[in-house]
């Protein structure tokens, strides 16, 4: 499948994968040769973030789609392989320039840190108290933390985050 040539999402309102090509292509700027579109990873991911966004009984919108949207991209850095000749998953999942360093352990967030010592603090802040290592691992890159800011939006009743 491919994303809309246009640019628009053809179903604002519904999650769907042909939308979630558009964002991946459009927001995301995935090159195509290192996520071709016969890729079956972007519907992995976006079937995993369907079953992990809770849909709440309001008109939402277009932010429940985007929630989908933004949770199925840090997904999709987490588990895509790199294809033949291609190291663009694999550098977006490392530690250096342009990296998310997705393969080191999450055990806090930095809330502190120190030039002459170099000492760090992991203390979760108090609106983070209540996260799940799951919860930190997104918060590494800047789809999983847009996905954590809706659902802490709609509150923790609903969501699991405060």
């Amino acid at each position: 499948m491919l994303p809309n040539p246009s640019g628009a999402f053809l179903f604002p309102n519904t999650p769907n994968i042909a939308d979630f090509l558009t964002f991946l292509a459009t927001s995301v700027q995935i090159p195509v040769a290192a996520l071709p579109y016969s890729s079956p990873w972007p519907g992995y991911a976006f079937n995993q973030a369907m079953l992990t966004v809770i849909r709440i009984p309001v008109p939402l919108g277009v932010l429940y789609p985007l929630a989908v949207y933004n949770l199925a991209t840090a997904i999709l850095f987490a588990i895509t392989p790199d294809v033949s000749g291609q190291n663009y998953f694999a550098l977006k999942r490392g530690p250096g320039a342009g990296g998310f360093n997705l393969n080191a352990p999450s055990t806090g967030l930095v809330v502190a840190s120190s030039d002459v010592s170099t000492s760090v603090t992991l203390v979760p802040p108090t609106w983070a108290a209540g996260l799940t290592i799951g919860q930190l691992e997104l918060a590494k890159t800047p789809w999983g933390r847009e996905y954590l800011s809706f659902a802490q939006s709609f509150g923790p009743t609903i969501w699991g985050v405060t």
